[in-house]
């Protein structure tokens, strides 16, 4: 679609994509901080995709598209998860260049279906189309190809959202991500109950039903092991990692590892 005033030159870059099914598993990272050099170093590593946290991370609206410049920067696909159900933000964070948005607490099939169509350019959604707002870094979506979507991924994080998971499913998201904690709290039970005990079953039936359904199912899980029982009961996405976590569990074994050092401004006995 030719804007006027256009320039004719484009940057070779291409624009990373995340291909949810594909068959394999994507396991990737989650990144709180609004600093863009914390998702430099995730995406220097090499994770199959980075989701900066709009909810409960500290970015402002203003400052993904920085973010997502970082993880592009390496050519690792990013998402973003939205802070609630707002079209125009929605709208915004994608003109900035995410390749998937990522709606917490989705409850119902009409919010589902709003929320797809919102990702999707006409006739087959409600996306507006404003190529002047994407950075020229990239190439821009084209309008009417469906693999220039973006990504919509659906969390389900509460019971009645479980409860209606065959029709939030029925309006067809890409992905469907899993809130263990908000849904354990919901169905009154433990994280650890939900996970690995004899709630794990829940999960597992929430894997198979979004796999019958053509929709790939995901969870957060944060650490590679939670992430190994997660993948054998059927999800195929999920961060292995966060930046908080990861710099937590350093700092922790630093301090563990400093302990045992010796403290050169003590008296020594041979000074004595």
């Amino acid at each position: 679609m030719k804007i006027h005033g256009e320039s004719a030159v484009h940057s070779p870059l291409p624009a990373p994509r995340l291909t949810l099914g594909d068959g394999r598993a994507h396991l990737g990272a989650w990144s709180s901080f609004r600093d863009p050099a914390a998702v430099d170093v995730l995406a220097a590593e090499g994770f199959d995709w980075i989701c900066i946290d709009g909810q409960h991370g500290g970015a402002e609206l203003s400052e993904f598209k920085d973010l997502i410049d970082a993880a592009h920067a390496f050519s690792v696909p990013s998402i973003v998860r939205v802070s609630g159900h707002d079209l125009g933000a929605a709208g915004r964070v994608l003109d900035a260049g995410a390749g998937g948005l990522v709606f917490p607490t989705v409850e119902d099939p009409t919010t589902a279906g709003a929320l797809v169509a919102a990702c999707r350019f006409a006739p087959r959604g409600k996306r507006s189309y404003g190529p002047t707002r994407r950075s020229p870094r990239y190439p821009k979506p084209m309008p009417g190809d469906p693999r220039e979507d973006a990504l919509c991924i659906l969390m389900i994080e509460t019971a009645e959202g479980l409860a209606n998971l065959d029709g939030i499913l029925a309006t067809g998201p890409d992905g469907i991500f899993v809130g263990p904690y908000d849904l354990s709290l919901s169905l009154g039970v433990s994280l650890e109950e939900l996970t690995t005990g004899g709630h794990a079953a829940v999960l597992a039936d929430i894997a198979r039903r979004c796999t019958d359904a053509g929709v790939i199912p995901g969870i957060y899980t944060g650490e590679p092991e939670l992430s190994r029982k997660m993948l054998a009961l059927g999800f195929r996405f999920m961060p292995v990692a966060s930046d908080g976590g990861l710099l937590a569990l350093a700092a922790r074994s630093a301090v563990s590892a400093s302990a045992n050092l010796p403290d050169l401004s003590a008296p020594s006995l041979a000074n004595v």
